[in-house]
């Protein structure tokens, strides 16, 4: 129960942030607002950093041990915001979110069948259902897009 509860809590955190990402990047443009969010998240991070004793990160003979494709993430991380962005400014926040959702979910799935070795028919299911939510959405709204991001 605790694990949803924290769940939809992220969810309504990651909207907000969606949405404060979007007006950063309609003031200032996509790539000084994927800037101006990662170099808030750099000065946010330290403290969490420090007050959880992560401080071995800043000793460099440590962070030589780390192997590379761990380092990695943040550079997709990166390659994610701006597609995501993008993507915001020609779509609905929800909309968006929704597609970035079925990409994580198809993506869990082909790593998850490779590592396994097996497919499992339940989660294309549900992916399938999700996209057609999204269809079914689109079909019934009645209002004109104009290509805007309402917030």
């Amino acid at each position: 129960m605790v694990f949803i509860v924290i769940a939809i809590f992220n969810g309504m955190i990651n909207i907000i942030n969606k949405m404060i990402n979007l007006q950063a990047k309609r003031t200032l443009g996509t790539a000084n607002g994927t800037l101006i969010n990662y170099l808030e998240g750099t000065v946010i991070s330290m403290p969490v950093l420090f007050f959880y004793g992560g401080s071995r990160l800043m000793d460099l003979s440590y962070l030589n041990t780390v192997p590379p494709l761990s380092l990695s993430g943040g550079l997709f991380g990166l390659f994610s915001m701006v597609l995501i962005l993008i993507g915001m400014n020609k779509s609905q926040i929800a909309y968006s979110t929704v597609i970035v959702l079925v990409g994580q979910l198809g993506a869990g799935l082909l790593i998850d069948s490779i590592v396994t070795q097996k497919i499992v028919p339940f989660k294309i299911l549900g992916i399938l259902l999700v996209i057609i939510g999204v269809v079914i959405d689109k079909a019934l709204s009645h209002k004109p897009s104009d290509g805007a991001t309402p917030i």
